[in-house]
């Protein structure tokens, strides 16, 4: 079969290689899926650079969801499953950028077979991500603001979507006048482009209200200075650092205010979590996803053989949507 894999870390145009491997088979408890897609994420490629939480042994398989066919059980497992289309929850086997993959039984949830493959295929790390960071660090009342930077992005859509159905208000900040166009498009409610007026204009859209929750993918100095118009003991929650820079919060907020600052990291919570709590979230997700409630714009999907415009594309800054491997 073929699968993508890594000898060394480095720059992923460079060091992500195609190798032609001996077909899988499941042992006992486990099931052999044929993927059908799977995603390029930013923590993918950081992975593959080295610089990410978690560091395989090398040559490392690559690839952390995706959705697929079940086409054969090991000993112990339900022959019924076979024909079962699965979601292929993160871990820390990585190994879904390829034609097969054996996973644990209970790392594959079964899901609408006639729901659109991509859209599935995208439901393991940003949708939970958006999901938890919403419902586990705040009790947001209904109609409580929740502000959000990075909002173009898979998590940020996701975000928007999973706030509205819990009756949350949402302001949705972007780096780019392009990028807000696309979301107001899109029908996302309070879109800002960041500049140096930033703090006036969300202290003109909440109209003297105080914000419940900041959602940080950015880092630096932007969410703490933000910071001033959250309620006293709120949050600030940072995922991601796509600047490169640690958050930071004010010293009045910290010490005055009780604002805090926390990290959020999805492998955490699939390695602390119930078992029955992580199946039962990502079974809630699949089914948003199949009745067109929850979805992320794709902006191309690539086989496997074209890994390297696919990777490419998807490193690039500014893109439409997700870049996702199809089989």
């Amino acid at each position: 079969m073929k699968a993508l894999q890594i000898a060394s870390f480095g720059k992923p145009s460079e060091v992500v290689e195609l190798a032609e491997l001996p077909d899988p088979s499941p042992a006992a408890g486990e099931l052999l899926v044929a993927v059908e897609a799977a995603p390029i994420n930013p923590s993918d490629l950081l992975l593959v650079r080295g610089t990410y939480g978690l560091r395989p042994a090398l040559p490392a398989r690559l690839g952390n969801e995706g959705v697929g066919r079940v086409v054969e059980v090991g000993a112990g497992v339900d022959p019924a499953r076979v024909g079962e289309r699965v979601l292929l929850l993160p871990g820390q086997i990585q190994n879904t950028w390829a034609e097969r993959a054996v996973v644990p039984e209970g790392d594959a949830v079964t899901v609408d077979g006639s729901a659109d493959p991509l859209q599935l295929a995208m439901i393991g790390v940003n949708p939970m991500t958006a999901r938890l960071v919403l419902s586990d660090y705040s009790e947001l009342k209904a109609d409580a603001w929740v502000l959000q930077n990075s909002a173009n992005s898979a998590v940020g859509r996701y975000l928007v979507d999973l706030a509205r159905l819990a009756g949350l208000r949402t302001i949705n900040i972007v780096r780019r006048e392009e990028a807000a166009e696309q979301l107001r498009a899109d029908g996302v409610p309070n879109v800002l482009v960041s500049g140096p007026d930033l703090l006036d204009q969300v202290g003109a859209l909440l109209g003297g209200e105080q914000l419940g929750l900041i959602v940080d993918a950015l880092g630096g100095s932007q969410a703490g200075e933000l910071s001033a118009l959250l309620r006293p003991g709120g949050k600030v929650v940072a995922y991601s650092a796509l600047t490169g820079q640690p958050p930071t919060l004010p010293v009045p907020a910290l010490i005055f205010r009780d604002i805090s600052l926390h990290g959020f990291w999805l492998h955490t919570w699939l390695t602390s979590a119930p078992r029955t709590v992580i199946e039962s979230g990502y079974r809630e997700l699949a089914g948003l996803v199949a009745d067109g409630t929850l979805s992320a714009p794709v902006e191309a999907s690539y086989p496997i053989d074209q890994f390297r415009e696919a990777i490419s594309r998807s490193d690039r800054f500014r893109r439409a949507g997700k870049i996702l491997f199809t089989f």
